[in-house]
């Protein structure tokens, strides 16, 4: 009821979730379709994989600048130009011959996405306060879970009809930025805390520690979950368990389904839990699920543990953008939030191949399995003594 009221009172957050929705299609849509890419250009499965590749690296160099522009010139006027850049140059792949330049436009797609990604959770934590912040926050979490669990159904589907048919789904970008012209708000700004130095903030008396530890775990959420969860568990579930890329997809999407109705609860969870007892308990499921996986001798058992993912990233991944929102000032927010989506952004690309890497010298079982021993200390020792970080209790 009180999503539904905040949609009425405030148009601006159902652009807020669309954008939201199509930003995440960029990886999750076209994974399905590599193998039929591949066939139809004749290329390499490692070239084939570029279309991904190309789509991450910039925004590791791009979302900060972006960022610092936001906090200087408003944030709808990045956000409306970058959803039309998203979807042009997503969309425009239908129509081209050359791979080259494929690559150029996911390249081009995957900093306008970069940008997407970081208003958005900017926005929420500009536009509402309190409870009502979280709860959008948590929402907006889930909605990137559910895109996760459904686009590689769609993906799927549309590349059995042509490789290039789930490009075009990009376009809907354009829509998302013309509703928003009229509906999207613009934060109130203070003309002089716009003009602020972001080295003044970093050397002022706010502490630096919560900030640098929240991006910490943001790293670590996202180098889990497209390394080990993404990369890892499906090599996995088809080697041992000989499963088709159809059950991998079934098995995978129930994590996603879980972090989201988990992401949902974020309020609840934050009266109980400071943000960082939360993220703790977050990687400590993530890790008992990772070595459950791993010695897991059944299918059953599998899909148990990938509960247990889902409920840790659902703990772990909205509280920190929330913790972020919350403490990081009006006026540097889209800085702050930039280095995040760039975190992110590190994350999934080098966690696949540093994963797999592993996986080629001590097997994907024993990765696993090391991994989710060592993550589950990593989040106890963090949750018996995250009072070290002195962090302000949610209210």
């Amino acid at each position: 009821m009180e999503l539904r009221q905040t949609l009425r009172e405030s148009p601006a957050v159902a652009v807020i979730f669309s954008s939201t929705l199509v930003a995440v299609m960029g990886v999750s849509l076209i994974s399905p379709a590599l193998p039929t890419v591949q066939m139809a250009w004749d290329i390499s499965e490692s070239e084939a994989s570029l279309l991904l590749s190309a789509f991450t690296l910039p925004g590791i160099f791009l979302t900060i600048p972006i960022g610092l522009a936001a906090d200087r010139i408003g944030r709808k006027p990045i956000l409306i130009p970058s959803l039309v850049v998203f979807g042009f140059s997503g969309s425009s792949i239908i129509f081209i011959s050359d791979f080259t330049l494929i690559l150029a436009l996911r390249a081009i797609q995957g900093a306008a996405g970069s940008a997407v990604v970081m208003l958005t959770v900017t926005l929420l934590g500009d536009l509402y306060t309190g409870e009502q912040r979280r709860m959008l926050i948590g929402t907006n979490a889930a909605i990137l879970a559910i895109g996760a669990a459904g686009y590689p159904l769609l993906g799927g589907a549309l590349a059995s009809i042509a490789w290039s048919a789930p490009f075009a789904c990009f376009f809907l970008a354009v829509f998302v930025a013309i509703s928003g012209i009229p509906l999207l708000e613009e934060p109130d700004w203070d003309e002089s805390e716009s003009n602020s130095s972001i080295r003044g903030f970093l050397t002022g008396p706010t502490p630096m520690t919560p900030f640098a530890v929240l991006y910490l775990a943001i790293f670590g959420i996202f180098f889990i979950l497209y390394g080990a969860q993404l990369t890892a568990v499906p090599f996995l579930l088809a080697n041992e368990f000989e499963l088709s890329s159809g059950g991998i997809g079934v098995l995978l999407g129930i994590p996603a389904v879980v972090m989201g109705l988990t992401a949902m609860q974020g309020n609840r969870v934050l009266r109980l839990l400071t943000s960082f007892q939360s993220i703790a308990l977050g990687f400590v499921s993530y890790g008992i699920g990772l070595a459950i996986v791993a010695v897991a001798d059944s299918i059953y058992v599998v899909a148990g543990a990938l509960l247990l993912f889902g409920l840790g990233q659902g703990l772990a991944e909205p509280i920190t953008d929330t913790a972020l929102t919350e403490r990081a000032p009006d006026e540097f927010r889209g800085s702050i939030m930039s280095i995040r989506t760039s975190i992110i952004r590190l994350g999934t690309t080098v966690g696949p191949p540093l994963t797999v890497g592993a996986a080629t010298v001590f097997g994907y079982r024993h990765t696993l399995l090391f991994s989710g021993l060592g993550i589950v200390i990593f989040g106890l020792i963090w949750f018996t003594t995250q009072r070290l970080l002195t962090p302000t209790p949610m209210p």
